[in-house]
């Protein structure tokens, strides 16, 4: 007998995702949409799930789920069901069966803990489709896009933390012949009961931030209510909410004067994104109400992709700057100079990447000015690096050569730039006269000094090591980064973003993935001795138990409460999970 499902399926690969198949009375339109996301994802279809992670027990889902799964799996002894639990990322985080039949079954196709099954992971299935839908499910046999999962049924739910935002999802499935699309109703019902158990055991500091939601919001004006944990937006609000985003505005937040005000306005750098933020230090902890407005120009899409100009973020306000022959960008080293001086060549808009030479200033050889200043009389643009390791005498060879192409280029017989990276202050007094003569294009700052920068860059960086965005980071993890020093700017960063996703086992990069620097950044305040002293005693039990903060708590002898006070106080919470 022919599978009209799967066939529906198979056309529907075979034409692309904008060919046109007619799958009305065979396939719902729910089941199609997912059938489209899967193919856009690339997933294979005859393939078992390879990606596992490994599993956080002790997260705050999987602490509020785990009564109310018992409860279930004792009531559904002997019925051949079982119940599933995802976190947000789509990884099975537990699985409750008493059937050891289907529990075989189960693993043979990777339904296990610890196995991702996002839909684009494994395509069409309970768990993944309920959570990118928002909504419970019923998917059934050849409905899943992964032929090994077509004997199977289940019904899913998202689970939604006490702020609306969804953190996993909830499934009841099992063998097609044992299921029923009655398990949709049971499977909303064990929702709302892990649901409910979150907001009994919601943080004071979520139920503050829900109330001035409640307060401030309306359904027209884009607004957000946040803390350095959690984030609440409305629907205009959206556009303007992500984890980049989130660690850019509380550095804002935070750098703001509040000891004489209690409302602050400001412009996005680089965007023309007005907002109008409030200090609420109502409840346990002081958060801030956020109204976003659009100014005059062209709307930017989201924060996250509103980038400033190279201009804007330089500063720039020379008359002219991009066409000058000579274009100097000043800077600690590794803060991104030789990027900037590119792009001011860019906006120039002249000469592509074959058209420029890079040279590096090497203090144990001798720079070939000859070949410098031929290749900038043969129409080359020439971007020297590093120029602050010029001694007194290459200092004066500088000048000879910027002077005499400077002449060049005004008289009109060349049209090629000289581009200069250097850091003043590293400098021979030789060569800041130098510079002061030929006049700075363009500053860069030390990511110490533009924390705010870091979101965004960490971005950049990882949508060209991780094109596929098959990893993200969390909250907590990229406020590590914000509170790191950097001692190496951007190069550092680079480092540090390229070998994390390089060596990444989860699609969600917790505080916890990060190098043990990262994780362990001091807190901003100066320490006491006996507070230094205390922290180290709580990096190494921590270390002592593999990160287990109950475990750490024993061998410190103190109550996992008191802990977690100290872990804040000290810096060293992961903001992840302190349950």
């Amino acid at each position: 007998m022919v599978d009209l499902i799967r066939a529906a399926r198979d056309e529907l690969v075979r034409v692309g995702l904008r060919g046109d198949v007619n799958v009305q009375g065979v396939v719902p339109d729910l089941i199609v949409r997912s059938w489209r996301r899967s193919i856009g994802s690339s997933v294979k279809s005859a393939a078992v799930c390879e990606r596992y992670h490994e599993v956080d027990a002790d997260s705050r889902l999987c602490k509020a789920a785990e009564p109310v799964l018992e409860r279930w799996q004792h009531q559904l002894t002997d019925t051949g069901i079982t119940l599933f639990l995802s976190d947000r990322a789509g990884s099975i985080v537990a699985r409750r069966t008493t059937d050891h039949g289907v529990q075989r079954r189960l693993d043979q196709v990777h339904a296990a803990e610890g196995f991702d099954y996002s839909e684009d992971s494994v395509g069409t299935n309970g768990l993944g489709t309920a959570m990118v839908e928002r909504r419970p499910v019923w998917i059934e046999g050849s409905q899943h896009y992964n032929e090994a999962l077509g004997g199977l049924a289940c019904a899913a739910a998202p689970v939604a933390a006490p702020s609306g935002s969804v953190i996993g999802a909830i499934s009841v499935g099992g063998p097609l012949d044992r299921a029923s699309p009655l398990m949709l109703s049971l499977t909303r019902e064990i929702g709302s009961q892990i649901e409910e158990r979150l907001r009994q055991d919601a943080r004071p500091q979520d139920l503050a931030l829900a109330m001035s939601f409640m307060r401030f919001t309306n359904s027209q004006r884009p607004t957000v209510v946040m803390d350095k944990e959690s984030i609440l937006a409305n629907t205009p609000g959206l556009p303007y909410v992500s984890v980049s985003s989130h660690v850019m505005l509380w550095e804002l937040l935070t750098s703001q004067n509040w000891a004489r005000q209690s409302l602050a306005k400001f412009t996005l750098d680089g965007t023309n994104v007005e907002v109008s933020a409030r200090r609420v230090v109502e409840g346990p902890r002081t958060h801030y109400v956020l109204h976003f407005s659009q100014q005059d120009g062209p709307p930017a899409s989201t924060l996250l992709d509103s980038r400033p100009s190279s201009a804007e973020r330089a500063g720039l306000t020379l008359a002219g700057s991009t066409t000058t022959p000579v274009i100097v960008v000043d800077g600690p080293g590794g803060s991104g100079r030789a990027t900037r001086a590119r792009r001011l060549r860019d906006e120039a808009g002249v000469g592509g990447e074959a058209d420029l030479e890079v040279v590096t200033v090497d203090r144990s050889a001798a720079l070939p000015w000859d070949s410098v200043a031929a290749l900038l009389e043969g129409g080359l643009d020439v971007l020297l690096l590093r120029t602050e390791r010029l001694d007194d005498l290459g200092a004066e060879q500088l000048r000879r050569l910027a002077v005499k192409h400077r002449a060049a280029a005004r008289s009109g017989s060349r049209t090629s730039r000289l581009l200069l990276t250097v850091s003043r202050e590293a400098a021979t007094p030789v060569l800041r006269d130098l510079v002061d003569d030929l006049g700075v294009c363009a500053r860069t700052t030390s990511l110490r000094e533009s924390r705010e920068l870091i979101p965004s860059l960490v971005k950049g960086i990882l949508d060209r090591v991780d094109s596929e965005g098959r990893h993200t980071l969390s909250p907590a993890a990229l406020q590590a980064f914000v509170e790191w020093s950097w001692p190496g700017n951007i190069a550092e960063l680079v480092e540090t973003v390229t070998e994390l996703i390089a060596n990444a086992q989860a699609p969600v990069l917790e505080r916890r993935h990060l190098p043990r620097h990262l994780q362990q950044a001091p807190p901003r305040r100066r320490l006491t001795l006996l507070e230094s002293a205390e922290r180290g005693a709580i990096i190494q039990a921590m270390d002592a138990a593999a990160g287990n903060k109950s475990e750490a708590a024993k061998l410190l002898g103190v109550g996992r409460t008191t802990l977690y006070r100290r872990l804040k106080q000290l810096g060293l919470d992961d903001g992840e999970d302190l349950r």
